[in-house]
């Protein structure tokens, strides 16, 4: 599973300068202060609640909450939906991506970081997301990574963010497979 990289993921990796098989490192921070620090290799997040037909391909750093790609027909592809996993939720899981472009035009410009509150406080999320402005708190470095995965990738935000989360939920959400439940859990 961790060889089946789709290109898309392997460009965001040459994107950050780095390889995503390369194994001297658990990940590579170049896009850590937008939220998108990614795992080397990809793999599964691996928490209660990281759907099993995943790869993770990145974290914010914060919280548990990590991106992932879901299988389609069984493997990873650049058409894989995205899901957003927040592990400290009690609903922690939100598709914000038909595959990784889509994903990345969500985030090209509040950032990766912030979208978890797509889960926590929605209604402000989304209002973020039309306004299709930069974090008022990103600094220069911030605005010039969103700026370089956004020109490398053609991507610019969703029009309507929140129409679009309705179908992606709609379309995806009844693929993700969640791992069974430690019925002794306490």
């Amino acid at each position: 599973m961790e060889k089946q990289i789709p290109s898309t993921l392997r460009q965001l990796w040459q994107l950050a300068g780095a390889d995503p098989l390369d194994d001297q490192s658990d990940w590579n921070g170049t896009f850590e202060p937008v939220g998108l620090i990614l795992f080397a290799p990809p793999r599964n997040g691996g928490y209660w609640c990281t759907p099993v037909n995943s790869l993770s391909f990145a974290t914010t750093g914060g919280n548990g909450v990590h991106y992932s790609l879901l299988a389609v027909d069984g493997g990873f592809t650049d058409f894989s939906p995205v899901v957003m996993t927040v592990a400290m939720c009690d609903t922690p899981n939100v598709i914000v991506g038909g595959k990784l472009t889509e994903f990345l035009a969500l985030g090209c410009r509040f950032g990766y970081f912030s979208l978890e509150q797509l889960i926590y406080s929605p209604e402000r999320a989304l209002a973020e997301l039309e306004a299709q402005r930069f974090d008022p708190e990103a600094g220069g470095i911030e605005r010039a990574l969103l700026h370089r995965i956004s020109s490398h990738f053609d991507v610019s935000p969703w029009s309507e963010p929140h129409r679009r989360l309705r179908e992606l939920e709609s379309r995806y959400a009844r693929d993700i497979v969640l791992p069974p439940r430690d019925e002794h859990a306490a």
